[in-house]
């Protein structure tokens, strides 16, 4: 069953057509769930209905409305990239992370191939090697073809 709480509203202003305002009723007849959501909604129409009128504005609220609005419009924004919007600037700024991504990992792997300049007398013997516990099998064999090859002539 296809409930009709979306068209209560407009069933208590008059504003169905007469062929959705019969089917609206026929459904509320037989269901009592949207029965009770037309009630609260006629209860809370009728207590705004006793609300008060507005008050109306001051006479000067227009011209005050209308001075602030040409003073915001000629308000000078500070600082040094005033004349930039954000269209520009958050691309800009992408940017700038971006590059400090780049150079940053570039800096690592700098980092990273010093410490194994600096440390390659460890990688010598295959036992070093091995021991270091993060190395590929194939690595240790690399190393110890090596130290076969620099002890023969």
């Amino acid at each position: 069953m296809t409930h009709v709480r979306e068209e209560l509203t407009a069933l208590l202003d008059g504003a169905l057509e007469p062929a959705e305002r019969a089917r609206v009723e026929a459904h509320l007849a037989a269901c009592a769930e949207c029965r009770a959501g037309r009630d609260r909604t006629a209860a809370g129409l009728a207590a705004l209905g006793r609300l008060p009128p507005p008050p109306e504005p001051s006479p000067q609220f227009e011209q005050r409305f209308y001075a602030r609005l040409a003073r915001e419009r000629t308000a000078v924004p500070r600082g040094p990239l005033r004349h930039l919007s954000w269209r520009f600037l958050a691309p800009l700024a992408a940017a700038g992370a971006a590059a400090a991504l780049v150079i940053g990992v570039g800096l690592r792997e700098r980092h990273r191939q010093a410490f194994i300049a600096d440390h390659l007398g460890l990688f010598e013997s295959p036992e070093l090697v091995a021991s270091v516990g993060d190395v590929a099998p194939q690595d240790v064999e690399v190393v110890a073809h090596l130290d076969e090859l620099e002890g023969t002539p």
